[in-house]
């Protein structure tokens, strides 16, 4: 089976990060049509793919780019810039080609047989409930939050291993695994009518009795042997770093920097109530501006170190300990929290301006409230990184993979 795969032709010896700055007149032509149906265009899928960014983090055998972390963080941040859904959705599917590492062979060959593009989509909370039948597992269950559903031809999701009516017990903890559903086994149950983040399809999927092969299940523990296609060393790159560091928070940076530039923009032309001048010359509003640049400028730059100094010594064939996991997780999380803070601190300096929706600023500030939820990512997250300094077991069990 593993010479039918199809492949495709990764975007060889190219500047990543300018070919996704070359695409933004491309991604953002639909911002508004794809707000109001609750999808991006495809037209921006097409160019995405075309481009290899779904397969960043997809190895070369299978015909990704295979991308370093650090560059995959600025390929998300700047196509953010141009299209916000669009940087959400080179999360959903390269966080699923991620972990598929822990796939078997079979179930490998299985996803991308004839297909040299899949596209994931997946949700790990709440887990959905697995009892075993013969050759797999039936997965029952209904998740949210599976963003770009309708572009997916898997799903992604975690499942409890049930006896009977109840989880089945080892040492104590439920035994869980992750399964690779056919997304057209599950159903789209439309739930996607949100304040911000709209062109996303965030939808819910529900599954009844979908039955799953061994071959597509893996039990969710940290500790696993590579198939022989994600041997390369990225793919010992800790979980909170490659989903959590590179694909989320990038987006957020890219969104703040959007609204930065937007208040410079109507800096110029603004003279608010009262005034005989152009609010680029009231000290409050330099003040603030300064401030939303220190907070972008300062978390960009400490997010990358931490990605680049984790990224240094994997190279170097060092164990990553779960104290510089956490360190990923939490220069995630200021940087997402902070990017909202400064997303904020510049619109109420646009004044009434910011209050209608045909302004950017308010865009940006919807999509912030939203992103500032995010459950890797929120204010929860701190909570996280400061149980493992304090050398308590941490409650989001991701940040141990």
């Amino acid at each position: 089976m593993e010479s039918m795969i199809a492949t495709a032709t990764p975007v060889a010896e190219k500047n990543l990060v300018q070919l996704a700055r070359d695409l933004g007149p491309a991604l953002n032509q639909h911002i508004t049509e794809e707000e109001n149906n609750g999808r991006i265009s495809s037209t921006v899928v097409k160019t995405l793919r075309e481009a290899g960014f779904y397969k960043l983090f997809t190895p070369k055998s299978l015909g990704g780019l295979e991308a370093d972390p650090l560059t995959t963080a600025k390929v998300v941040e700047e196509i953010a810039r141009h299209n916000t859904a669009a940087a959400w959705s080179l999360m959903v599917v390269n966080t699923g080609f991620a972990m598929g590492g822990h796939l078997s062979e079979k179930g490998i060959e299985e996803i991308f047989y004839n297909n040299p593009d899949p596209f994931i989509a997946g949700s790990i909370h709440p887990p959905m409930r697995a009892n075993r039948v013969s050759g797999g597992f039936a997965i029952n269950g209904r998740n949210p939050l599976l963003s770009n559903i309708h572009e997916a031809q898997w799903i992604f999701t975690t499942a409890l291993i049930m006896e009977g009516q109840q989880p089945k017990m080892t040492n104590g903890h439920p035994e869980v695994i992750a399964a690779f559903m056919k997304a057209t086994d599950c159903q789209i149950i439309d739930t996607w009518n949100t304040l911000g983040m709209r062109a996303t399809d965030s939808n819910d999927a529900e599954a009844k009795e979908v039955f799953v092969p061994d071959h597509l299940v893996f039990p969710l523990i940290p500790d696993f042997q590579p198939n022989k296609y994600y041997t390369g060393v990225l793919y010992r790159f800790p979980a909170a770093g490659s989903n959590i560091a590179c694909l989320l928070a990038p987006v957020t940076i890219g969104v703040a920097r959007n609204a930065i530039n937007e208040l410079k923009t109507l800096a110029d032309k603004k003279t608010p109530l009262g005034s005989m001048v152009p609010i680029r010359e009231r000290g409050v509003i330099q003040r603030k501006l300064g401030r939303a640049e220190a907070l972008v400028q300062g978390n960009r730059a400490y997010l990358h170190h931490t990605i680049r100094k984790c990224w240094n010594r994997v190279n170097g064939g060092e164990t990553i300990s779960l104290e510089e996991k956490a360190g990923l997780l939490l220069a995630a999380t200021h940087a997402n929290q902070s990017c909202v803070e400064a997303i904020e601190l510049v619109y109420t300096a646009s004044g009434t301006t910011g209050i209608y929706m045909k302004n950017k600023l308010a865009h940006y500030l919807v999509d912030a409230q939203v992103l500032r939820q995010h459950g890797f990512m929120n204010e929860n997250r701190y909570e996280t990184a400061g149980q493992v300094y304090f050398g308590l077991p941490p409650d989001l069990p991701i940040i141990q993979f």
